[in-house]
């Protein structure tokens, strides 16, 4: 007997490599300009935007009298495998085994251990505010992801027969998916200032920090431990756990953002920032419940098993090993470098570096350069583009903003993880300023 695959199986794969991050702390990304510059923004941000990348822009001297973010949506959509062209050849196709042997490659990418990562960024601002040096607002955060072992992916492409198509054993051990979302506030201070020693130079300086606090709504990991599949005799042994928790306050979080910024003669912005520099996570145990799933199959029989055990019901040794996973599930702290360039007055550049440091709650890249190009020639409709990378993989955004008076209305689209991987990014955002010159 066999485990037939037929062209379902490709769409399958393709939807998860495509809709399959971490999110900085609990604060979603309030503008979509940022995006269409591929996050080259820390200088850049202004007003209401400021909190997310650099408190210490609010006390820049070209700061808003006054700014609203009235909403704004964001998604990261990524796989470290699977290019945007194989994803997209495989809608509607069937895949013969030659393209499903070029799918695989493409996974192992010449480890066999390499497992097939899956990630999600979503972010939403539901409210933002800035006045003079403050800034205060709410947002929510979440994400996804998923790792499958190398035998997972060619058990999905060609069934038990295996890439060969003599048949083989497979395991799926160590297999596992992440998901968790966050919400919370954040309030916002900066103080400018000057040093007289360097004020022939024209040079003015601002400090900032960021107090956020959030509560998380849910977490689930599903873990593999053990699944193995035989070919002969055709038999499933099905072993995973579930740890999950939908209570409302099934963690809390807060945090401490610092960052500073320095400006020139109007025409040039540098800052550094550090988010996260003071945190705590802490996991109310007793809302999580773990699922422990087993089931056998062969030709003559089918037995399986689902048992739910709340955290009392659980041995002292599971409630250990739970606990020590939690404690470790934190979030990492972002050190980020930027600066802004008025290259002529239709015209500003920005670059950006980022690291992150520590955390386990984390997706896409662990460090990044980016720069990007704001173009204003009519200044109701500004276009930007945007160039990112890893060192290893690539990314490419644009966008452009529909400015009628004090509303501002932005897009922004792009392809993140070119090489070795590819995904998507998109987002909105609507916000109103005293002017349109931000």
């Amino acid at each position: 007997m066999k485990m037939k695959t037929h062209r379902y199986i490709g769409i399958v794969l393709a939807l998860l490599a495509c809709v399959t991050g971490v999110a900085q702390a609990q604060l979603a990304t309030p503008s979509a300009r940022s995006i269409a510059l591929a996050n080259s923004f820390m200088a850049r941000a202004r007003g209401y935007e400021s909190p997310f990348w650099n408190a210490a822009n609010l006390g820049l001297s070209d700061r808003p009298g006054w700014s609203v973010g009235l909403a704004g949506a964001s998604a990261y959509l990524n796989n470290n495998s699977l290019s945007y062209g194989q994803i997209t050849d495989l809608y509607g196709v069937y895949m013969d085994d030659a393209t499903k042997s070029e799918i695989l490659a493409s996974i192992r990418e010449d480890d066999p251990n390499k497992m097939f990562k899956l990630n999600a960024d979503l972010g939403a601002s539901v409210l933002g505010f800035s006045i003079s040096r403050f800034a205060f607002g709410f947002g929510t955060v979440g994400a996804l992801n998923f790792e499958i072992t190398p035998d997972a992916a060619e058990l999905l492409l060609f069934g038990n027969v295996g890439e060969d198509g003599t048949g083989r054993d497979f395991s799926l051990d160590g297999s596992h998916g992440e998901a968790w979302s966050f919400s919370g506030g954040y309030v916002s201070y900066a103080q400018p200032f000057t040093v007289p020693a360097l004020d022939y130079l024209g040079l003015k300086f601002s400090i900032g920090a960021t107090v956020k606090y959030g509560v998380a709504h849910g977490f689930a990991r599903i873990t593999d431990t053990g699944t193995n599949l035989t070919y002969d005799p055709l038999a499933a042994d099905v072993q995973a756990e579930l740890l999950s928790s939908d209570a409302l306050d099934a963690g809390r979080l807060w945090a401490v953002d610092i960052g500073a910024a320095a400006e020139w003669d109007g025409l040039l912005v540098a800052g550094i920032s550090l988010s996260n520099a003071l945190l705590g996570v802490s996991w109310n145990e007793e809302e999580f419940e773990l699922t422990q799933v087993t089931a056998l199959a062969d030709f003559e029989q089918t037995e399986s098993t689902d048992t739910t055990y709340a955290w009392d019901e659980l041995t002292p040794e599971k409630q250990a090993e739970i606990v020590e996973y939690l404690e470790q599930a934190d979030v990492p702290k972002r050190l980020r470098l930027g600066l802004v360039f008025e290259a002529i007055p239709v015209l500003t550049v920005s670059a950006d570096y980022v690291e992150l440091i520590g955390g386990t709650l984390r997706s896409r890249w662990d460090r990044a350069l980016s720069a990007g190009g704001e173009l204003r020639l009519l200044d109701a409709l500004p276009l930007r583009v945007g160039l990112a990378t890893d060192f290893s993989h690539f990314a490419y955004t644009g966008g452009l903003g529909a400015y009628v008076g004090p509303v501002h209305l932005d897009l922004s689209v792009g392809r993140w993880g070119v090489v070795g991987g590819d995904g998507v990014v998109g987002a909105v955002s609507i916000s109103i300023w005293p002017g349109s010159g931000y």
